[in-house]
C-alpha cells in the first residue's frame, strides 16, 4: 500500500468512526424505554448526510474559485489576461517570464495607419491583435499589463495551485465523510433486518474486526458485530468471559465463549470498559475477566 493509499484509508477509517458515533450518539442521549433506537441511529445519520452535503457544496465552490481566477484586464473577447494565463482567439497561453507584448508602429507592420497592432510573443508563439488607432492607447495599458503579469505569474501561479489543493483536500474529506456516512447507514439498516421484534438496542460502538470496519451494538439479548462482509453473533448466555485490553491507541474487546474467541478492536478505552459491563451484566452467573 503506498503512503497516498494509506492516508487516504486511514482518513475513511477516521471517516467511518465518526459516522458510526454520530449513529451510536442518540442511544446514549435518550431514555431508551420510549424511543426506537434504530431510527434514532437513522434519523442522526440522515442528519449528518445534510451537512456533509452543504460541506461538499460549499468544498466545491472554493475548489471552482481556486481553479476560476477572474480575468484582470482584456480587449474584447480578443485578448483576456488572467493572472497566469493568457486567453487569445485561437487558445490558452501560459504566462511565463519570457512573454513579451507591445504595440507596434505602422511602418512596422505594414498596415493602416488607422489602425493600432498589439503583438504579444514568446518562444515558440506569437500573436497580434489589430484594433482602431483611437484603441492604441488602450492596447499600451494592455501591453503593460501583460508583461507585469508575465514576471509574476510563477509566484501567482504557485499561491494558485496551494489554493486549489487545499480546496481539493478538503472536498476529498467531505466526500469521504459523506461515503462514511452512506456506509454506516447500510449498516444500520442491516442491524435493523437482524434484531428481533422486542429486543432492545442498548450501545453501540465503532470497531474492528479481522480488519473489518463495522458497529459494535449491545442488545438486550446479545453481542453483534456488523460490517459490510462481516458479521459476528454472541448470544450473552454462550459468553463466559469477557474483558478489554490495552488503552491508548484504542481497546479490544475480548470474549470467550464454548465455540471459540471474539476480538473486535479499536473501541474507545472508555465506552469499551462500559459495554464489557453491559455484556456482564447480562450473562447468567458469574463471569470472569480476560
Amino acid at each position: 500500500m503506498t503512503v497516498v493509499a494509506y492516508c487516504r484509508h486511514m482518513a475513511h477509517s477516521q471517516s467511518t468512526h465518526e459516522a458510526v458515533e454520530v449513529a451510536a450518539r442518540p442511544l446514549r442521549e435518550l431514555l431508551r424505554e420510549e424511543h426506537d433506537e434504530i431510527a434514532a441511529a437513522q434519523q442522526a445519520l440522515r442528519h449528518a448526510e445534510k451537512v456533509h452535503d452543504l460541506a461538499i457544496e460549499m468544498a466545491e465552490r472554493q475548489l471552482r474559485a481556486a481553479r476560476t481566477a477572474e480575468p484582470l484586464s482584456c480587449y474584447g473577447h480578443e485578448v483576456i489576461l488572467y493572472a497566469d494565463r493568457l486567453s487569445t482567439a485561437d487558445g490558452n497561453h501560459d504566462l511565463t517570464p519570457q512573454v513579451r507584448a507591445r504595440v507596434a508602429a505602422a511602418s512596422e507592420t505594414g498596415r493602416s495607419h488607422h489602425e493600432a497592432t498589439l503583438i504579444i510573443e514568446a518562444p515558440g508563439w506569437r500573436r497580434e491583435v489589430t484594433a482602431p488607432r483611437r484603441d492604441q492607447h488602450k492596447l499600451r495599458g494592455l501591453a503593460d499589463e501583460i508583461e507585469a503579469a508575465a514576471r509574476n505569474a510563477q509566484a501567482i501561479r504557485a499561491t494558485d495551485d496551494a489554493d486549489a489543493l487545499q480546496a481539493q483536500e478538503v472536498l476529498g474529506s467531505a466526500q469521504a465523510d459523506r461515503r462514511a456516512v452512506e456506509e454506516t447507514r447500510d449498516l444500520i439498516h442491516r442491524l435493523g433486518d437482524l434484531v428481533h421484534e422486542g429486543e432492545k438496542v442498548l450501545d453501540m460502538a465503532p470497531g474492528i474486526s479481522a480488519g473489518h470496519e463495522g458497529v459494535l451494538v449491545a442488545t438486550d439479548r446479545r453481542l453483534l458485530f456488523i460490517a459490510l462482509r462481516r458479521t459476528l453473533v454472541f448470544p450473552y448466555e454462550d459468553i463466559f468471559r469477557v474483558g478489554v485490553k490495552g488503552k491508548w491507541f484504542g481497546s479490544r474487546l475480548a470474549l470467550s465463549t464454548a465455540a471459540g474467541k471474539g476480538v473486535v478492536s479499536g473501541i474507545s478505552p472508555r465506552h469499551a470498559a462500559a459495554i464489557a459491563d453491559l455484556v456482564r451484566s447480562r450473562i447468567p452467573g458469574k463471569t470472569a475477566h480476560v
